[in-house]
């Protein structure tokens, strides 16, 4: 397959992942217009609805504002993806700090003179963007894009303005051409620099003013291409300012070297003094217009290094290729130049060799080429576009799952603005309205709770001297697994510790020491057991709050369950008290942070009957009147280790029943808390009359419909809704398999 034929099905995959952006930036600018005339509405409600009702379309505009603000944006960005996407070429930008060869570079690819990619060797030539465009058999044309009035305001102007703290840019171009304010007092050379650079464009105004209402494109002859991206014109002295006026220049020409079908070449201006819009130019070219960067750079003969400017170069690239790996799509092009300045050969391969490595300029690759040779910079360029072929897919994969995931996060959190929309209406309306239904409602959820919670109470009560089974059976495995493999030594294991350390009496109280340490290690195991009978008992008390409680239905819950569940419902208890805290959130709290463990429950119980096991107090003394031999060591050894198992045994079956009381009596608290103790129950009441929307829906909505802006209201969120339902099940799909 000929390059020609590569690049033309990239160019087909790229379509179809056009279609997918556009699919989403349909979506996005959708959605934007609903979320417009939800906000509106919400706007026109606050002087309809009650005070509770206002509290929560104030919190409701916080969240739309922030979608409001974020979805134009990213509107536009998926816009520009698109169009990246539906380009005809590939685009191969040439970038380089002003007087490194990226001009006569471009012409010895091209073909063309220096009248339609000017040089210069006396100053910041190129003015502005020259996209380069290959087209088989066609004479040489060119199409000039300006600026309007607004847009070089905008975006020429007023960043000096904000940079230099010159007060507000103007708006016209009458305001703009009078007189400038004065140059900041006490900056350093970078700020008069810009400065000066501004007056620059303040003083040519007259030269360059009648082209910012000048239709585009304006079309040209490449006889005049010069005149409008060169600062300067060296063959006659001549200073250009249409550059000025223009955002970039289109050129179609037919390379002179081969065939480069579906290939762009993109001239951007030289950076290197302190012009903030070559800058902004290069980083807005990169975003939406270039797929690799080759950097031109020229070493000096007498000495050279990658220095600052480049580096503050291959930042500005980085910044322009927001999401993009710059060393995968990126290479250093070294001019290697001789003449009467001097032959840099040995500086361009110390550049590639030693400077490069060492620096972080990181680039897919590095080509020393001699710029004003056409057959090196064809050769280098058939590198680039291979590269470029192979990888372009990976690159453009990546561009895409970055939009995918942000649409999928603007869905959801759409998704999720809708649900709390929605229930709205049941709470935007009058007291006397909702509050005779409610009241019953809350009667009856109110006993079943409590009856539930009184019955669990029982329950447990009834149990609470029983044998708990999760550590009756941890307990029994544990003291199996601690009889079965108790790690004791051999008598050789003994013998050569004893010669290695200084006697049996030594190794005999380091091996009661470690069985001590082992034993009692086993047993932390016993957290297991206690962990899990506390998020049982979290279980069953948060199962009556969803049940009987019907709380199940709380926004932001999702799937909690437990202590989680618990945790969450009393972020949600609202203070209700002028005196002290909540006893409901208290309750909660206290029940969710409550939990049975090892050390809190039996560790000093079990290190009790480990004393027999410390080498100081063993439950076998050492005989210092006489020599035992090593395998009586060994069996003292055991002994102290039965015994202290034995012992452990039974002081842990004494207390087999201790979880079951703990959570009884935990339990029956919680219930004396949020049921027995006095205002509780008005406590309750005020939090479901909170959340009555959420836990009941639907059966306050039909007492709205007779109110107006409540159906525009609910019609407008089940729009919004719907939107997003249809989006979310089909876009993420949609963009992985594209991606893919």
């Amino acid at each position: 397959m000929s390059r020609a034929e590569r690049i033309e099905e990239i160019r087909a995959r790229r379509a179809r992942r056009a279609e997918w952006l556009d699919g989403a930036h349909g979506w996005v600018t959708d959605t934007l217009g609903r979320l417009r005339e939800l906000d509106a509405l919400r706007t026109e409600m606050l002087a309809l609805v009650p005070d509770e009702a206002q509290d929560r379309l104030l919190a409701l505009g916080a969240e739309l504002g922030d979608l409001l603000e974020e979805l134009p944006t990213e509107a536009a960005v998926t816009e520009a993806a698109a169009s990246r996407f539906r380009r005809a070429t590939l685009n191969v930008g040439v970038i380089g700090r002003a007087r490194q060869g990226k001009s006569r570079m471009i012409r010895s690819l091209t073909g063309l003179s220096d009248r339609e990619v000017p040089t210069g060797d006396g100053g910041f030539c190129t003015g502005v963007t020259s996209v380069l465009r290959h087209e088989d058999g066609v004479p040489t044309r060119a199409q000039v894009f300006l600026h309007t009035e607004r847009s070089f305001l905008h975006e020429v102007i007023a960043p000096y303005y904000a940079e230099l703290g010159l007060g507000p840019a103007p708006t016209t171009l009458t305001e703009f051409a009078r007189p400038l304010p004065p140059a900041p007092e006490g900056d350093g050379a970078v700020e008069g620099s810009r400065y000066g650079h501004l007056a620059a464009f303040h003083a040519a105004l007259p030269e360059y003013r009648h082209y910012l209402t000048t239709n585009s494109p304006y079309p040209i002859g490449p006889e005049r291409v010069r005149e409008f991206v060169a600062q300067s014109d060296e063959r006659d002295e001549q200073r250009h300012h249409a550059f000025r006026a223009v955002r970039h220049v289109r050129i179609t020409t037919h390379f002179a070297q081969q065939d480069w079908t579906g290939l762009s070449l993109i001239d951007l201006p030289g950076l290197g003094d302190t012009n903030l819009q070559d800058a902004q130019r290069i980083v807005g070219a990169l975003r939406d217009e270039i797929d690799v960067v080759v950097f031109v750079r020229r070493p000096d003969p007498l000495g050279d290094g990658l220095d600052t400017y480049d580096h503050q170069l291959y930042d500005h690239v980085r910044e322009g290729l927001t999401g993009a790996e710059l060393a995968r799509c990126s290479f250093l092009v070294v001019n290697r130049v001789s003449g009467p300045a001097g032959d840099n050969s040995a500086n361009a391969r110390k550049m590639v060799d030693e400077w490069l490595p060492a620096s972080r300029f990181q680039v897919a690759g590095a080509h020393i080429v001699d710029c004003t040779r056409p057959d090196e910079v064809a050769a280098m360029t058939d590198a680039v576009l291979d590269h470029l072929v192979a990888h372009l897919d990976e690159l453009d994969e990546q561009h895409l799952a970055e939009r995918a995931e942000k649409l999928a996060e603007l869905r959801e959190r759409t998704a999720r603005l809708a649900a709390r929309a929605g229930r709205l209406a049941d709470l935007a309306q009058p007291s006397e309205i909702w509050f005779l239904p409610f009241n019953g409602l809350f009667e009856q959820t109110y006993e079943q709770m409590a009856n539930a919670l009184a019955a669990l109470v029982r329950s447990l009560r009834e149990d609470r001297d029983l044998t708990d089974g999760l550590l009756a059976d941890a307990v029994e495995e544990i003291l199996d697994a601690a009889q079965n493999d108790p790690g004791h030594p051999t008598v050789a294991q003994l013998v050569a510790r004893a010669d290695a350390e200084g006697g049996l009496s030594v190794a005999y109280g380091k091996y009661l020491n470690e069985s001590r340490a082992r034993l009692s290690r086993r047993f932390l195991e016993c957290d297991v057991a206690l962990h899990a009978r506390t998020a049982r008992m979290q279980d069953e008390v948060a199962g009556v709050l969803r049940g009987p409680g019907s709380l199940g239905g709380l926004a932001g819950l999702g799937g909690a369950e437990g202590r989680e569940f618990l945790l969450r419902t009393a972020e949600r208890i609202p203070r209700v008290r002028q005196e002290g805290g909540s006893e409901i959130r208290y309750a909660l709290e206290l029940l969710a942070g409550f939990t049975l463990s090892y050390r809190g429950m039996l560790q000093h119980r079990v290190r009790t009957c480990l004393d027999g096991l410390h080498a100081d107090s063993p439950t076998m003394p050492f005989p210092h009147d006489r020599s035992p031999s090593g395998q009586e060591v060994l069996e003292m050894l055991e002994v102290a280790y039965d015994e202290a198992l034995f012992a452990c045994r039974g002081e842990l079956h004494k207390v087999l029943a201790e979880p079951s009381a703990a959570v009884f009596s935990l339990v029956e608290e919680f219930h004396d808390r949020v049921i027995s103790a006095a205002g509780t129950k008005e406590e309750w009441r005020v939090f479901y009359q909170d959340v009555r929307a959420e836990i009941w829906p639907g059966r306050f909505a039909a007492l709205a419909e007779d109110a107006a802006h409540l159906r525009r209201w609910s019609e407008a969120v089940r729009q919004l809704g719907t939107r997003t339902a249809a989006g979310t099940e089909g876009g993420a799909a949609a963009g992985k398999e594209t991606a893919a």
